[in-house]
């Protein structure tokens, strides 16, 4: 009976020894192939292997150089994470076939890169483009509009240092895909994106055809230490104390939000500004409807927006209401005091004059050829070209990705129509 469980154990051993050299070759072979590619443009070098059996493979000591740029990336610990051993096994016959796993997650730590480097100095040198979502990015800084790698190493920067994890989860019965992305950079802050598609197609090639939808999505900062730097910093360059200067970078945000069309509610302004003073946390949720239509939101009434979008903003966990906004023109500038015109264009108005635009549903064919927004009485949104009106129904031209497609809305399900243009 002795021999029986001193020869079971050596078995054992001998099982995960070589589970352990299969492991290792396997990371070595994709490691050596994937170096050998991209021996041109970089040097990828690691220090050694590890692994685990409950899914977990990783390198260590990874240094990453381009010779090109004359610089360096460098990650202390990276891994991937699979929901058991035999997902970890499979994964190498998986990416020959052009496969992913259904979950799979990648860890990393100690990720190092020198702000003064050539990297950081391409990634800063051309600011992002004016956007709604590059608002929070700009400063006023005297002649700086948006902080670069000297105003970095002014404010004390030497070394980017990060920890980071990047998952999903793809479910083919629900057809439901999920990501996680974490980021915790050290005297920085924490950023955290989740997004959750519907619709997800087993097949990759279908994705233009039956396209997924965005179920939810959510961005959280927290521990915002780099807004504090850069309000000091900016502050004492424009010789400002720290409270004047917020109203500065309020005004800023403002500012920038107005050149795109978008004009917040006193409400979400205030609340902006309550952050800047106390940076901790700030969380912007989104749940769009399934009528939503991500390419043409400036055909649209602000409260429809909102409607669609159904946002929610949390500043330092407290929920911020109300939640509005109102299209402006770009070169108007911002009243003192709300007019009653501004007033009646805000979201959530039932004014009269909100109404312009809509026709009657039963005068659809006089408006062939134009592109209309429609709305149904159980609250979808479509919005396309007008080809037809036959059969009792109302035949769209969509736009779909890259092409166009077809649909039809029957005319007893439609509540509003309005011409775009």
């Amino acid at each position: 009976m002795s021999k029986l469980i001193k020869w079971g154990v050596l078995a054992v051993l001998a099982i995960a020894v070589l589970i352990k050299l299969s492991l290792w070759l396997s990371v070595r072979s994709i490691m050596d192939d994937a170096a050998q590619r991209l021996s041109p443009i970089m040097d990828i070098r690691y220090g050694g292997i590890t692994s685990s059996f409950d899914g977990r493979v990783g390198l260590s000591k990874i240094d990453i150089r381009v010779p090109a740029m004359g610089d360096s990336l460098r990650v202390e610990h990276a891994e991937l994470k699979f929901e058991g051993l035999g997902e970890l096994l499979r994964f190498k016959e998986r990416l020959a076939e052009g496969k992913f796993p259904e979950q799979m997650a990648v860890n990393l730590e100690g990720v190092s890169l020198d702000v003064h480097g050539p990297f950081m100095r391409q990634l800063y040198a051309v600011p992002a483009e004016r956007s709604v979502f590059t608002a929070m990015s700009e400063v006023v800084c005297g002649k700086v509009r948006a902080i670069g790698t000297d105003e970095l190493l002014d404010m004390g920067y030497r070394t980017f240092e990060a920890d980071g994890q990047f998952s999903y989860r793809f479910q083919p019965g629900a057809q439901t895909l999920s990501f996680n992305l974490t980021s915790d950079t050290r005297d920085m802050g924490e950023l955290r994106v989740a997004l959750s598609v519907i619709n997800m197609p087993d097949n990759p090639g279908d994705l233009r055809v039956n396209p997924p939808r965005i179920q939810r999505l959510s961005v959280e900062i927290n521990d915002n230490q780099y807004q504090r730097k850069v309000q000091e910093y900016c502050a004492a360059k424009l010789g400002l104390d720290v409270d004047a200067y917020r109203k500065r970078a309020v005004e800023q945000f403002d500012k920038v939000l107005r050149s795109q069309r978008v004009a917040l509610d006193q409400p979400i302004l205030d609340a902006y500004g309550a952050y800047l003073d106390d940076p901790q946390a700030l969380r912007i949720e989104f749940e769009p409807s399934e009528g939503m239509v991500w390419d043409g939101l400036q055909f649209f009434d602000a409260k429809d927006v909102m409607a669609m979008l159904r946002p929610a903003v949390l500043v330092n966990h407290q929920a911020v209401q109300p939640l509005g906004f109102s299209w402006v023109d770009p070169t108007s500038r911002p009243a003192r005091a709300t007019q009653p015109a501004e007033a009646a264009q805000r979201v959530g108005s039932v004014a009269t004059g909100a109404r312009t635009g809509f026709v009657a549903v039963s005068s659809l064919a006089d408006h062939v050829g134009k592109r209309l927004r429609f709305v149904t009485y159980d609250g979808m949104y479509y919005q396309g070209i007008l080809t037809r009106v036959a059969n009792n129904k109302a035949y769209l031209r969509l736009q779909a990705g890259n092409g166009t497609a077809q649909m039809s809305l029957r005319l007893e399900k439609i509540d509003k129509v309005r011409v775009q243009f």
